[in-house]
């Protein structure tokens, strides 16, 4: 019985640890997606979030996010995105207007590469009818703020 009880509690742990290593998409807007022409300067894959530093046509710099999970899903190597990539990117703009993004899917060389182009997160739909209902986006941002 022990054992059972044992084994039980460690399976609850390691949920629990994989819950909380989870990250809403709250602070993006998912339900208007941009698309953005400009270059890679540098693709970090590491976990918990490959990041991409990336900089547009009008030479702003935009520190996009880059959903781990869905990048595997979609078979994508960790090298399919290198500093001095001419891309396009489409992504899920930062809600506080810095220049942020979660990425959704990149086109390179001619060929478009879906990554996560529908968000179908609870608590980021929630925050953004939130929004469109009227809530102000720092109580939106507050209610959802990622844990870490």
């Amino acid at each position: 019985m022990k054992i059972k009880l044992t084994i039980l509690s460690l399976g609850s742990l390691l949920v629990a640890g994989s819950a909380s290593a989870h990250h809403s998409f709250a602070p993006y807007d998912i339900r208007n997606p941009v698309d953005m022409a400009g270059v890679a300067v540098d693709f970090v894959y590491r976990r918990p979030h490959p990041m991409l530093t990336f900089l547009d046509e009008e030479n702003v710099e935009w520190e996009i996010e880059v959903p781990v999970r869905f990048w595997e899903r979609a078979g994508l190597p960790q090298d399919a995105i290198e500093p001095g990539d001419e891309i396009i990117v489409r992504g899920f703009p930062a809600r506080t207007g810095v220049a942020k993004m979660a990425l959704a899917a990149f086109e390179k060389e001619g060929t478009f590469y879906s990554v996560h182009e529908q968000v179908g997160q609870r608590s980021a739909n929630e925050a953004a009818d939130a929004i469109e209902s009227g809530e102000s986006l720092e109580s939106v941002l507050e209610r959802f703020a990622d844990e870490e």
